[in-house]
Order: C-alpha cells, then sequence, then structure tokens
C-alpha cells in the first residue's frame, strides 16, 4: 500500500510528514510575530486568515543552528490534532521538495534513540540511496512549549 507524504530539507537532510497532516505550506518566513517565554525553538505565531499559528523553528529544535531565511526557506502548517489550543501549528524548514509515494511495508520503524529524539521520528525510509526520517510533527511539542502556546492562546482570544 501506498501513502503520500510531503518531503522537505533541513541541513542537508531529507525528511518527511503525512501529506494528510498537512494545511498548506507558506512561502518565506518574515510574517512571524515573536511570542514572550516561548522555548527557543518556538519563533513566534503567524496570522492565518484569522487563525494564529505557532512557529516552530525545525533546525533549532533539532539543534541545529537557526534557520537562514532564504528564497526558498518556508513554513509547512499542519493541523494540531487538538494537542494544542491552536488549531494549526508551523514548522520553519529550509525548503520543500515535493509530496511524494511511499510504499508503506518499506517503512522502517524509527532507531532505537535514547532521549526524546526517538519519539517524534514515525519511520524511515529508503529512496534512492537517501535515508528520509518521517517525523510525527505534532510530537515535535514539548510540555512547556503546549503550555507557552495555551498561555498565548488564552490572554489573546
Amino acid at each position: 500500500m501506498e501513502e503520500k507524504y510531503l518531503t522537505y530539507e533541513l541541513s542537508g537532510q531529507t525528511f518527511a510528514i503525512s501529506i494528510n497532516c498537512v494545511k498548506e505550506i507558506l512561502n518565506g518566513c518574515g510574517r512571524i510575530s515573536p511570542v514572550p517565554e516561548f522555548p527557543e525553538y518556538g519563533k513566534g505565531v503567524v496570522n492565518l486568515r484569522g487563525d494564529i499559528v505557532p512557529i516552530i523553528d525545525m533546525r533549532v529544535r533539532f539543534h541545529q543552528p537557526p534557520l537562514e531565511v532564504t528564497d526558498k526557506a518556508c513554513i509547512i502548517v499542519t493541523e494540531s490534532n487538538g494537542s494544542v489550543k491552536s488549531e494549526y501549528l508551523g514548522f520553519m524548514v529550509d525548503s520543500v521538495c515535493a509530496v511524494v509515494d511511499f510504499d508503506t511495508s518499506e517503512i522502517s520503524p524509527p532507531p532505537s534513540i535514547s532521549g526524546s529524539t526517538g519519539k517524534y521520528i514515525k519511520g524511515v525510509y529508503k529512496a534512492d540511496g537517501k535515508i528520509i526520517m518521517i517525523i510525527s510533527p505534532e510530537m515535535l511539542l514539548t510540555d512547556s512549549m503546549i503550555e507557552a502556546i495555551g498561555d498565548f492562546m488564552d490572554n489573546n482570544s
């Protein structure tokens, strides 16, 4: 069976998320309003046609230098699945590659990793000699980020 995934680049590595959770892709990263007391990887929020969308810098979340905003940098907006008080979450990435079909029988389980890294890797797919980590976007948030988003939403609704 095949499923569709959106692939994206982050520091030269290819990642993927299920296309089912992608709401839209915003070109550019210039409209972000900072929010006090967000964790370092929480860049702020954007107004998406009246919806407040918290934004996460995926590079910082993966313990890398902050995203360098280029003409290819963008925000992938996903549905939050009730994990936070916002209906959507945005993830800043270097670039979006393509929507691709993955044969689900060829998705390997995530590697056994100690610490929090392993919990947001949903699986690993090998294609054209590349390893693609499949990310579970809702698992990228820590309790402090969820709390900070909740506080912001409570104070601005």
